[in-house]
């Protein structure tokens, strides 16, 4: 308790030389030191006590909302259950497969390779071939 104490006087205390340090703009480079062409900025706080005061509740309150909507999100996502891998490839997985054959009471019929597979959704007619008429 001793220790802590003695690092907050010593925190308050090099706090207070910190900010009575003037700062210098050295071009893009803020310094404490002085430079050649070197401005000397203006770094006090204008704001009041009650004004940091009340920074300090709104951050507060700002991280306790952060962190319960933290929570909630983890706990939805928890709650949510993945999907199943799917493939864009259109030939259902090997599992798949085998489970719808195995509720058939009769094996498919295997077509052969030469006969046109029947579809319902095009049907295409060919027209005949005109017979020519007169001779040439």
């Amino acid at each position: 308790m001793k220790h802590a104490a003695g690092a907050l006087v010593f925190c308050l205390a090099t706090l207070g030389s910190v900010q009575a340090q003037p700062i210098y703009r050295c071009g893009n480079v803020y310094s404490q030191t002085p430079c050649p062409q070197g401005r000397i900025v203006d770094a006090t706080d204008p704001r009041t006590e009650a004004q940091r005061a009340e920074a300090r509740s709104v951050a507060a309150d700002d991280r306790r909302r952060a962190t319960e909507m933290r929570r909630d999100r983890l706990a939805d996502q928890a709650a949510l259950k993945p999907g199943g891998a799917s493939s864009l490839s259109g030939s259902a997985p090997v599992q798949a497969k085998a489970a719808s054959a195995a509720g058939r009471s009769h094996p498919t019929k295997k077509r052969r390779a030469g006969r046109p597979v029947p579809t319902s959704d095009v049907i295409v007619f060919e027209p005949a071939p005109r017979a020519r008429r007169g001779g040439a």
